[in-house]
């Protein structure tokens, strides 16, 4: 290549990629636009995409949000989530709606401090000033809740199942109202109350629920296969109609 050439060479790349920059930064921006609806007030989220060579489509999305809601009541601490080989709708897009056609592979994973279990179960009209802490896989707790008509002591032990559903349950292994336990369909009330812990029924894209672990800090739901705990890889089914 001879001398002169090279400048005008270097020139036309630098142009075509400062042009292919605009276009990345402009998907980046309606991306983090729809995904903030779904990722629902986050306090941090950050985007990563690689475009295809169609509108719409990208080799890979990933998503990864902080503090926020996927679905109402459960504040969830982290969450990633990771499309591959996935077309948008790209109208829907620019209007800032994530409209899913198509995807080759996906993948989810949510966090859940045992702080944020604490608050949902407290909201959950179940419980008052409950406390929760885990053991084995077990989520532990004691709080108050109204039984017979009177606020009492109650002590519990549960836990979180999963079975390739696109839902996360807790069921009561053991639940005591002072000395007493509690009547089965007590219990089934209280189930009903607070599940499914987690649904998605309105997201944009669903994932199967393959793995649900509860260690002493946090709960994590992932659809990859890698739980362990008592609710890993089934766990029991709901007693009632979701």
């Amino acid at each position: 290549m001879s001398g002169r050439a090279a400048p005008v060479v270097l020139a036309v790349a630098l142009v075509a990629a400062a042009l292919a920059a605009l276009p990345a930064a402009a998907d980046e921006a309606l991306l983090r636009r729809a995904f903030g609806a779904f990722l629902q007030s986050a306090e941090e989220m950050r985007i990563e995409a690689i475009p295809d060579l169609y509108d719409g489509g990208y080799a890979r999305i990933t998503a990864t949000g902080r503090r926020l809601l996927l679905n109402e009541g459960l504040r969830v601490d982290e969450a990633m989530i990771r499309l591959v080989g996935v077309s948008l709708d790209p109208a829907a897009l620019r209007a800032g709606t994530l409209k899913v056609l198509d995807f080759r592979d996906s993948a989810l994973q949510v966090r859940v401090l045992l702080r944020s279990l604490q608050d949902y179960f407290n909201a959950g009209n179940a419980f008052d000033d409950i406390r929760l802490w885990a053991e084995d896989g077990y989520l532990l707790g004691s709080g108050t809740v109204l039984f017979r008509g009177q606020p009492t002591r109650l002590r519990m032990k549960g836990f979180f199942a999963a079975s390739g559903t696109t839902e996360v349950f807790f069921y009561f292994d053991t639940l005591h109202a002072g000395a007493l336990p509690v009547p089965s369909a007590v219990i089934r009330d209280l189930e009903r109350q607070l599940n499914p812990v987690m649904h998605q029924r309105l997201w944009p894209v669903t994932f199967k629920i393959r793995s649900v672990r509860l260690d002493a800090h946090a709960l994590t739901i992932s659809s990859q296969g890698e739980g362990t705990g008592p609710g890993y890889g089934g766990g029991q089914q709901p007693a009632y109609a979701p």
